[in-house]
C-alpha cells in the first residue's frame, strides 16, 4: 500500500532521518483501518506489532486494581504506540480503541527493533518521545495528588485543548468524540464526579456539546478552576 512520505516526515520522532530511512521505515509498514470503538489491541495481549497514527484518534486504556478503567493518554495523528511491558518486552500494557475512525502505520516488533538498531536517529526520536510522555504521565500524578476533581477536570480539559482545541464560532471544541467516562478515566476519577463537575459548568456557560462532543465556551474561566487559589488544596502555600 502507498504511504504519504509526509506522514514520517511531519512526526517529531522521525524527523531527523534521511529521506532513504524514511523511505525504508514505509516500505516496510501496513495499514490498519480502526472503526470507532474497535481495538488494535488489548492489554496483555503478545506485544506483536508497533504503530503510528496516520489519522483519528486512539486512546490507551488500562483497567485499574478494583474497577473500571483508566486512560493513560489519547494518540493524536503523527504519534507512535505501542511499546511493550515488562522485563521482557511481551505485552501490551494497556488496550488501544479507536475514539474514531482510524488509519494505522503498523510495523512487526521485530522489524522495528532492527530499524532501531540500525538507524541511531530513530532511537534518539524514540528515546524524545518517550521522555515528553514521562513529564506528561509525572504532571498528572502531580494533579491526582495534589488537587481537587474540579481543578484536575479543568487540567485535563485545557491539556486536550492544546493538543487537539479547534477555535469555532461558540469556543472551542475539542476535535475527537469524548463522553463523560472518557474524562472521568483521563482525570482519576469516578464517572458520577466528573458528571456532576461538567453539569455545573454546562449551567454556567464554560462548556457545552452533546453526548460524544465537548466545546470549551468560556477558556479564561476554565483556566480559573484549574489555578489553586492561596489556602486550597493544591497551593503551593498549602505545602
Amino acid at each position: 500500500m502507498k504511504f504519504d512520505p509526509q506522514a514520517l516526515k511531519r512526526a517529531p520522532m522521525f524527523a531527523a532521518l534521511s529521506d532513504r530511512e524514511r523511505y525504508d521505515i514505509l516500505s516496510a509498514a501496513s495499514l490498519r483501518h480502526l472503526a470507532r470503538d474497535e481495538r488494535a489491541f488489548s492489554e496483555g495481549a503478545p506485544a506483536n506489532d508497533f504503530f503510528l497514527s496516520l489519522s483519528g484518534h486512539v486512546k490507551l486504556s488500562r483497567a485499574s486494581w478494583h474497577r473500571g478503567s483508566i486512560i493513560l493518554r489519547i494518540v493524536h495523528p503523527g504519534e507512535p504506540f505501542g511499546l511493550a511491558r515488562g522485563a521482557q518486552g511481551k505485552q501490551y500494557g494497556a488496550s488501544a480503541i479507536a475514539l474514531r475512525d482510524c488509519t494505522l502505520a503498523v510495523w512487526p516488533i521485530e522489524i522495528w527493533s532492527g530499524f532501531i538498531k540500525d538507524m541511531p536517529s530513530l532511537a534518539t526520536g524514540l528515546i524524545q518521545v518517550i521522555e515528553h510522555r514521562l513529564a506528561v504521565s509525572q504532571d498528572q500524578l502531580v494533579e491526582i495528588a495534589t488537587l481537587d476533581v474540579p481543578r484536575r477536570i479543568a487540567h485535563g480539559v485545557l491539556r486536550l485543548i492544546d493538543q487537539v482545541g479547534q477555535q469555532e464560532d461558540n469556543g472551542v471544541k475539542i476535535d475527537f468524540p469524548i463522553t463523560r467516562r472518557d474524562i472521568a478515566e483521563l482525570t482519576g476519577t469516578t464517572l458520577h464526579s466528573a458528571s456532576r463537575v461538567l453539569t455545573q459548568w454546562e449551567r454556567l456557560g464554560i462548556i457545552g456539546g452533546g453526548r460524544r462532543t465537548l466545546v470549551v465556551r468560556n477558556v479564561p474561566a476554565l483556566v480559573s478552576l484549574a489555578t489553586p487559589r492561596v489556602g486550597q488544596p493544591g497551593s503551593p502555600m498549602n505545602g
